[in-house]
């Protein structure tokens, strides 16, 4: 008797699927002075433990009426790193915007809200940024979770690195450093941040420092 031949069958992938939008999230501050948009997935998510992110991130949540939402995860600073590409201000006036620094000669200020005190970014250039990524929503309004294992970087420079859970490394994988580097060098990066003056101060000598006490 005869029989049927089966061959594999042809996937038709709708054009939802074919076509589908990048993910879109929201970061903004737990009063809604700040709020910024990013068109993409972070291009990398860890948890810095380092003395100066930590210390940071306590001074500003440490102050007098904090009721922002936390920036730390693990002990350390939950982070999303992004280039500038992906970021909108959609909302950030300087009135609502305040910036620490570590130490007096501090190069890096971090930008926070003055009324609920959500650090807002661990870090603001022009060609990328560090967000606070316990602040971010997916556009339904959860939380963002990001997928796969996060890691706890900078453990050798922690307050308590013993106390840092796994997974943790002494420095910064040289995979993440990869991602960094273009980055850095300005690759592919359209250094639009510049242009946010309210979440860039107008002199690094007023911010207020963060003081080291830990050398």
């Amino acid at each position: 008797r005869g029989h049927r031949n089966t061959y594999p069958q042809p996937i038709i992938s709708s054009s939802a699927q074919l076509f589908k939008m990048p993910e879109e999230l929201t970061l903004k501050c737990k009063c809604g002075a700040v709020e910024c948009k990013f068109d993409a997935l972070p291009r990398m998510c860890f948890n810095c433990q380092c003395h100066t992110c930590v210390a940071a991130m306590k001074a500003i949540e440490g102050k007098e009426g904090f009721d922002g939402t936390s920036a730390a995860v693990d002990g350390g600073v939950g982070i999303a790193i992004y280039k500038s590409n992906n970021v909108s201000v959609v909302k950030a006036s300087s009135d609502d915007i305040g910036f620490v620094k570590v130490g007096d000669q501090g190069k890096i200020a971090r930008p926070y809200c003055n009324n609920c005190k959500t650090l807002i970014f661990n870090v603001f250039l022009p060609n990328w940024v560090a967000a606070n990524r316990n602040a971010l929503t997916k556009s339904d309004g959860a939380a963002f979770v990001p997928e796969g294992t996060i890691k706890n970087v900078n453990c050798k420079v922690a307050f308590d690195p013993k106390a840092v859970p796994e997974p943790k490394h002494n420095s910064v994988p040289v995979g993440t450093i990869m991602k960094f580097m273009p980055l850095m060098m300005g690759i592919g990066c359209d250094g639009s941040n510049k242009s946010e003056k309210a979440l860039i101060p107008e002199d690094m000598a007023k911010v207020e420092a963060v003081p080291i006490t830990w050398e």
